[in-house]
């Protein structure tokens, strides 16, 4: 209810008025004095006229408190009254209704306190009036000796300011057309240095006029540039760190340290020095520059890496021309390259991590044994020890992460691809501003990118990098091709072998939709998961199933195979798994790339031979040369579809008392897949990683309600159609082969089938089930509208549907299906170029509103009592499906037309991690979601300090010769412990195939030596994919097992990408291991064994040294695929002896 207040005294203001109030209704008999006091709103209107006297309004969350209010304190013959400066309060009910958004925002937002909330406008106008006043800014290294290297300086007057709202310090430094901004987060900021770097920012003189005299300009207000400005460029991507300040007077000095106290940003008293040595000079970097340019690429890109990560500055890399030349000359640039990739590692250890910093007292007793604290000194030590065994993997590739003024460089690492070797670039998400993408992101898109003395130019991208805003560059190579002749292969050569994208009869306008025709070309850049290439016999062309209209097709991206040619695939895939788990069936359905067509194919059991039988839907381009098909993805078993949150919650929890728990936990998240945990479970003999597992689903299920449904009622299957039309209209075939249930489980009656993202009401619907071609979803070809269509716009090209027979979980209520119109492709008048692709590349980045509509869109339906029906949501739900379509239409979503959450506080859910929980800019969400959110308290990550501390990085203090003379006599002289019931179990079930007393020294020094490789490469992809860069940010071994990432971020979006790149590496990396341990394919079962049992044995000798554990893990899978193979083996000679024995008799 809205009450209207006359006569309120000239000179209150609200806080005054809502303390007065605050009074009376926070008493009897307004509210309860067990009760927490409500919220309610207080507004003064501008005064119209002259008077002693302001009208006001009060805005109450119930006409119950509002009615009783008006029986006390309403008309002119109130019984109780409010005095303010001698004049008495009116109070009568308005004649308008309340605003929704401000009675939603008061029955939603907690009671703050007046003086509370005056108290901090006052401190944010104390704030934007305290200025410090500098005499000069400073940028420059921190040395190893503790003296500070002044590199740039700027000696101009300048302030500094801090700005609450935004909890940053900045600097500014006046000029003639433009004010230039060094923008400081506090988050920043510690006692060393700040990282990552601060913003920098213009604030032009002639915008900021116009503004004020309500002109217009061309020139952006506001822009953010790369360095301070130009002379500061050169040295800015390696000097931004540390940045010191001259404060013009001892008083402008207190008045900062008073800035910071507030801010809570801690100002010690000491003295560092300062010196000009110029380790950044441009003779310096003129030197490094040709060292760089004459050295192979791989061997280069870790030398850049190691100035780019801010672990040595140009004189100290300089100093180490001559070792590093000496072991190239030796040892050849493979053997150079994984050397300089492990002392980088060790030198972020060193320099980055330092001492235990959780428990100094222990730091001598469990930090590495460094001896060196020079950059040449480790770089030998590291060389001494270190050992190299070549991994058979897939080509390399470097990855670069560009902030707005310079670049992160990690790996070169292994791709998930079969493509050739190129260089990915990640824009940082960070980068906003037109002008500046426009004069960054664009510029470097299509004039390319030196890295390491290569020229790259941009090639392409593939889509899910997109949403990453990640390319491909290329640097021209020769290629010789199978006549022996040799072509120089090159971004345009490239781009042209691919196929034909102009006058296509079923896509005309393709060439001229920079979008689209970028969209086709990145199919030849996703990257397949163990794909195969398999020479197709027989091609037919088929028709697409239309609705009556010809709008829709039931067949929308799906063919069939024959099923020959599907077991032949079948088989492959097998193979190239090697000595892994063999499934009891074979695939209904695969993802595939043909010539110029992607989507999917499912068995037809009439076609003959090895067929495939494509239709138009499925063919984007004309690519007809080649007759291999490549498979993307087979899907031979369901994913889980993940009563709800307190059970998930329990069995999280439970998972660490029990190994099939565990196991069964890891695997319905998605955990631990690289290292194949939940078919090794059994014999693993430490559980200190589940602690990680569980902090990892606890945080998903709070901050992302990511609630798995029991994988009995609830599956994730691959839409395929029924293409000889036995469905009527609301039916599909579902048949799930599930690994936990002994026989097949056949749908039947009404199910809810959905598709992620849910957004639209309409997007869930109920249909009949009856029995299908295992593991897939088969839809009906009947009706006025495919049904995918109807499910968030999907079709059948490898979409995946959520089916459930939850009766729980079916819709009280259902909904018409969004029409999901595609969006208007743009166009340009000539055939499009790479120019116009780097063209949307840059304005993609610019202008991706997805994940935005996606939260407003959860806040508003928070924020509504309408819930998701509300209006806005609906047309979010259409600008949704446009969003989505962006990378293919062109179009973007003009952020304008996204409609703005009622109130601008935000539901708790939605709070970063690192934010306070008594944060005035949340309030408590009173939906599901919330209550789901505020149920899970997230463990202590308690376990992470105690793996750091206890669980260093490793370097040994013993030469190559020693440690292998060492290991071996430790070997040969120690026993497998009968103390450990699992080690002890695991040696009695391989003595029932080999005998464990087996060695030969050559077998244990080469798997010896792929340990140590292993252990130097896991190493460095924890130190790559942290969140942050400061000293406590390097991974622990759990976390890279299990594939999660416990330290808190304040962006969701950015843990994931870590993560799952994260994971790739990892995957990567167990599979050239465990197929280095395990052999070649031809060695027998039981020599892979053997092999495998050896390193079993290596990983429990070295103890909880970093790597050692996970290593035994992958040793331990391999010994279970062994006996697998083995026993089957064995069946099999059996099967053959019984049969021979009955032809005889």
């Amino acid at each position: 209810m809205e009450i209207h207040l006359s006569r309120v005294a000239f000179g209150t203001d609200v806080h005054r008025l809502k303390m007065e109030l605050a009074n009376i209704l926070h008493r009897p008999p307004f509210l309860p004095s067990t009760d927490n006091p409500f919220n309610f709103e207080v507004s003064l209107f501008p005064q119209k006229r002259p008077g002693p006297w302001r009208s006001a309004s009060l805005t109450l969350p119930s006409v119950d408190i509002g009615n009783t209010f008006l029986q006390w304190y309403g008309g002119k013959n109130a019984r109780c009254q409010l005095i303010l400066g001698a004049i008495r309060v009116s109070f009568d009910q308005s004649h308008k209704p309340p605003r929704r958004e401000t009675l939603e925002r008061v029955r939603r937002m907690p009671y703050e306190d007046p003086r509370v909330a005056q108290a901090r406008e006052q401190q944010t106008t104390e704030f934007r009036a305290t200025l410090v006043q500098l005499k000069t800014v400073q940028f420059g290294w921190e040395c190893r000796d503790h003296v500070y290297s002044i590199e740039w300086e700027r000696k101009d007057y300048s302030i500094l300011r801090f700005d609450g709202d935004r909890r940053e310090f900045r600097v500014q430094v006046p000029g003639l057309d433009d004010t230039r901004t060094i923008a400081i987060r506090v988050s920043q900021v510690s006692w060393i240095s700040a990282s990552p770097p601060p913003n920098f920012e213009s604030e032009s003189s002639v915008a900021s006029m116009a503004a004020t005299l309500g002109g217009q300009t061309d020139i952006p207000q506001r822009q953010r540039w790369s360095a301070f400005d130009e002379t500061h460029e050169a040295v800015a991507p390696y000097t931004s760190l540390a940045i010191r300040l001259e404060c013009a007077s001892l008083d402008d000095l207190n008045i900062f340290r008073n800035l910071a106290r507030v801010a809570h940003v801690q100002v010690g008293n000491f003295s560092y020095p300062i010196e000009r040595r110029g380790l950044f000079s441009e003779a310096l970097r003129e030197r490094y520059d040709l060292w760089v340019r004459g050295l192979p690429w791989t061997v280069a890109f870790h030398i850049e890496a190691l100035l780019r990560s801010w672990l040595a500055d140009v004189s100290e890399v300089l100093s180490l021309r001559e070792p590093i030349d000496r072991v190239l000359r030796r040892y050849k640039r493979e053997y150079t390259a994984a050397l300089l990739r492990d002392f980088i590692t060790q030198a972020k250890t060193l320099f980055w991590y330092g001492t235990d910093q959780f428990h100094p007292e222990h730091a001598s007793q469990h930090q590495p044994k460094y001896t060196a604290n020079t950059v040449s000194g480790l770089f030998a030590q590291v060389r001494d020890q270190f050992v190299y065994k070549p991994l058979e993997t897939p080509l390399l590739t470097g990855d670069v992460t560009a902030p707005f003024h310079c670049l992160h460089l990690i790996g070169p690492y292994p791709e998930r691809s079969n493509r050739d070797c190129f260089l990915r670039y990640r824009f940082d998400r960070d980068v906003d501003g037109r002008s500046f993408i426009d004069r960054r992101v664009k510029r470097i898109l299509l004039d390319g990118i030196t890295i390491a003395g290569a020229h790259f130019t941009f090639l392409a991208y593939s889509q899910s990098a997109l949403k990453e805003h990640s390319v491909w560059f290329v640097k021209p190579f020769r290629h010789v091709d199978e006549r022996g002749n040799t072509q120089i292969v090159d971004a345009t050569s490239i781009i042209a072998s691919l196929g034909n994208f102009r006058n296509l009869s079923f896509d005309p306008t393709l060439i001229h939709c920079p979008a689209r025709y970028a969209a086709r070309i990145s199919q030849a850049f996703t990257a397949t998961d163990a794909s195969i290439s398999m020479e197709v016999g027989q091609i037919m062309q088929g028709r697409d199933i239309m609705d009556a209209t010809g709008k829709y097709a039931f067949t929308d991206g799906v063919g069939t195979i024959s099923l020959q040619l599907a077991m032949e695939i079948w088989r492959a895939l097998r193979e190239k798994r090697r000595r892994g788990r063999q499934n009891k069936t074979y695939p209904r359905a695969y993802q595939i790339r043909f010539q110029g067509s992607k989507g999917m194919l499912s068995i037809d059991y009439t076609l003959p031979g090895r067929s495939i039988l494509l239709r138009p839907s499925m063919i984007k381009f004309e690519a007809p040369r080649s007759l291999m098909i490549e498979i993307a993805r087979a899907f031979d078993k369901p994913e889980g579809l993940g009563a709800l949150q307190d059970n998930a919650v329990r069995e999280a929890q439970r998972s660490i008392s029990s190994l099939e728990l565990s196991a069964r936990l890891l695997e319905i998240h998605g955990l631990g897949a690289s290292f194949r945990l939940t078919s090794s479970f059994l014999g693993l003999h430490k559980l200190g990683m589940m602690a990680f597992a569980v902090n990892h689903v606890l945080r998903e299920l709070k901050h992302h309600a990511r609630i798995p449904v029991p994988g009995d009622e609830s599956w994730t299957l691959v839409g395929v159609a029924d293409v000889h039309g036995y469905l009527n209209e609301g039916e599909v075939f579902v048949c799930v082969d599930s690994q936990y249930e002994s026989s097949l489980i056949y749908l039947e009656g009404d199910i809810l089938v959905s598709r992620s993202p849910t957004i639209h009401p309409g997007d869930v619907q109920v249909v009949r089930a009856i029995e299908s071609l295992r593991n897939t979803i088969v839809f009906s070809i009947l009706g006025q509208r495919p049904l995918p269509s109807c499910l968030g716009g999907g079709d059948l090209d490898g979409d995946v549907y959520n089916v459930t027979t939850r009766r729980d979980l079916l819709p009280r209520k259902r909904y018409r299906p969004a029409s999901y119109e595609p969006a208007p492709k743009k166009l340009v008048e000539h055939e499009s170029t790479m120019k116009d692709v780097a063209e949307f590349v840059a304005e993609y980045i610019n202008s991706d509103t997805l994940g935005i509509i996606a939260t407003t869109w959860l806040t508003i339906a928070d924020q509504s009592s309408e819930g998701i029906l509300h209006p806005d949501c609906l047309k979010l739900a259409a600008l949704h499906s446009d969003a989505v379509d962006y990378p293919k239409s062109g179009h973007p979503v003009p952020s304008q037309l996204i409609p703005r959450p009622p109130f601008k506080v935000k539901p708790d859910w939605s709070a970063p991690e690192t934010i306070s929980k008594d944060s005035t800019r949340y309030y408590e969400s009173q939906r599901a979601i919330g209550k789901l959110f505020r149920a899970i308290d997230l463990p202590a990550v308690a376990m992470v300090e105690r793996v750091v501390r206890l669980q260093r990085r490793h370097l040994p203090d013993a030469k190559h010769d020693e440690r292998v003379a060492d290991m071996l006599n430790h070997f040969h002289a120690e026993a497998p412990s009968v103390d450990d019931d699992v080690v002890y179990a695991v040696q009695e079930r391989v003595a029932d195939f080999i005998a464990t007393d087996d060695y030969d020294d050559e077998t244990i020094i080469s798997i010896w030596e792929l340990y140590n490789t292993y252990v130097s490469q896991l190493r460095a992809i924890c130190a790559d994919h942290t969140l942050s860069h400061t000293r406590s940010a390097m991974l622990t071994e759990e976390e890279a097992v299990v594939g999660t990432i416990v330290a808190k971020c304040s962006q969701p979006r950015k843990r994931k990408d870590t993560m799952s790149q994260m994971r790739e590496q990892t995957a990567t990396l167990v599979g050239s291991v465990k197929g280095e341990i395990s052999g070649d394919e031809d060695i027998v079962s039981e020599e892979s064994l053997r092999r495998t049992w050896i390193a079993y044995r290596l990983a429990g000798l070295e103890g909880d040294i970093f790597g050692a554990r996970s290593f035994g893990w992958i040793a331990l899978g391999g010994i279970f695929d062994a006996i697998k193979e083995i026993e089957d083996e064995q069946r099999t000679q059996t099967r053959r002896a019984i049969r021979i024995y009955i032809a005889v008799t």
